[in-house]
């Protein structure tokens, strides 16, 4: 299947596929373009939702925009990461509105610190049975550097539940 072939999904729901280990690699581009709505439940070998390459620069425009509105990840055992890196400005998330993760047994937070400031129109955020979460957004060197608090302006309806390492919920700079 060539990369080209994602760039009009608005809708990817993807089960019980047993070998798979990315959802979105590196190499396949356009994703982005259309997609509006990701579901990904009971596959066993997942590590990563989204990687990105290192290697991968912001162009002169500041990123691309992602047209993604809705994230659902439930029953993935061995999802480590999200995002593989910070996309730092490399793929922009403006758009999410609702997250769901439930069942991701080895994922240690939703958000790298760019993309929690990215999402500024997120309305629903639902994070439940993770064990080793241990924080909603990644708590890196670049948060203290800056001077920008971290806030949800939309966040009407939020549940966190049974998250046993859960350390950090709210920094002192947002209250």
């Amino acid at each position: 299947m060539s990369a080209d072939s994602f760039c009009s999904l608005i809708f990817v729901h993807i089960e019980k596929c047993k070998k798979l280990d990315k959802i979105f690699p590196s190499h396949i581009e356009g994703w982005y373009e259309s997609l509006e709505n990701l579901k990904v439940v009971e596959c066993p070998l997942v590590e990563v939702i989204f990687e990105i390459k290192d290697s991968e620069q912001r162009d002169a425009y500041g990123g691309i925009d992602t047209n993604l509105q809705s994230v659902f990840l439930d029953e993935l055992p061995m999802l480590k990461q999200v995002w593989s890196i910070d996309p730092n400005g490399i793929l922009n998330f403006k758009k999410l509105q609702s997250i769901n993760v439930s069942y991701c047994k080895k994922l240690r937070n939703v958000f790298p610190i760019s993309v929690a400031k990215d999402v500024q129109k997120i309305e629903y955020m639902s994070v439940t049975y993770c064990d080793r979460m241990v924080e909603i957004v990644a708590c890196e060197d670049g948060l203290e550097a800056s001077n920008e608090p971290l806030v949800f302006p939309e966040l009407s309806n939020m549940k966190l539940c049974y998250l046993e390492n859960i350390n950090v919920l709210v920094w002192e700079d947002m209250l």
